[in-house]
């Protein structure tokens, strides 16, 4: 009889499959992507179409990841998703960054296991920043973290954060947020108050509890009055910023604390 815990060889053979077909369609997508780069770099076809392909491709790719044994796959398509929205006019995207990010799930596929977390840390940190204006480079400060539902808000402080210098990974799930602040370890991480499943402080609070992600400065952004329960209710080392005429230099202070 078969040990309860066992694996049913059958299950397992067809589980090496479907990631086996994972990887090769994901490398199939890989060539895609970096025709279309060559044909951005060359000027060929329009410019939105080529960079909307490439998300296209990149969006489905971080889709499977997760599934089939490569969450860093996952995190790397996602990087390039924040690398878009973080460079905004898409003319000034550089092909050159597009082929970085193919190479680095390219060399995970190719080793055919998930990176370690020190590994998948380097490598994520590796990955290029967004472009500023006419496709320049934006210095590398450090790495910053939106946890923010998407709107024109937080596409406007990850752009402002982008041409501060600062490399930012943006997610709206403040689960998944807490998963990528123990990979990533950002220098300091930008939440709303009000999130899907758990609130700001109470994300905030949670990175408070793990070791690894303790001393990471965090800043929960927020509509409401600032009332002595919700001063109370911050946990140590974050910052409670209220959005309206003081909030762009009250932001800039906890940045540049």
């Amino acid at each position: 009889m078969a040990l309860k815990n066992e694996i049913d060889p059958d299950l397992e053979m067809i589980l090496a499959d479907m990631r086996q077909g994972f990887v090769e369609d994901t490398s199939d997508k890989l060539e895609e992507i970096e025709q279309t780069a060559k044909q951005l770099r060359a000027g060929s076809g329009r410019v939105e179409n080529n960079i909307m392909e490439i998300k296209r491709l990149m969006h489905t790719i971080k889709g499977g990841g997760g599934s089939f044994g490569f969450p860093t796959v996952s995190k790397v398509a996602h990087a390039f998703e924040d690398y878009l929205e973080t460079t905004g006019d898409t003319h000034n995207v550089h092909s050159d960054d597009i082929l970085l990010f193919c190479d680095a799930i390219a060399s995970i596929l190719d080793s055919g296991r998930e990176p370690d977390d020190l590994h998948a840390n380097m490598m994520l940190r590796s990955l290029p920043t967004g472009r500023g204006q006419a496709g320049r480079r934006m210095l590398d400060k450090g790495l910053a973290m939106l946890v923010m539902p998407r709107g024109v808000q937080r596409k406007i402080i990850a752009q402002e954060l982008a041409q501060f210098g600062y490399k930012v990974h943006i997610l709206d799930d403040p689960i998944r947020g807490i998963d990528m602040a123990i990979t990533l370890k950002p220098d300091f991480i930008i939440a709303t108050l009000a999130l899907d499943r758990i609130s700001g402080l109470e994300f905030a609070w949670i990175l408070r509890m793990i070791a690894s992600t303790q001393n990471i400065k965090c800043a929960v952004v927020t509509a409401d009055n600032l009332t002595d329960d919700l001063l109370e209710a911050l946990p140590p080392k974050t910052s409670l910023i209220k959005k309206g005429p003081s909030f762009a230099p009250e932001l800039m202070r906890f940045i540049r604390s």
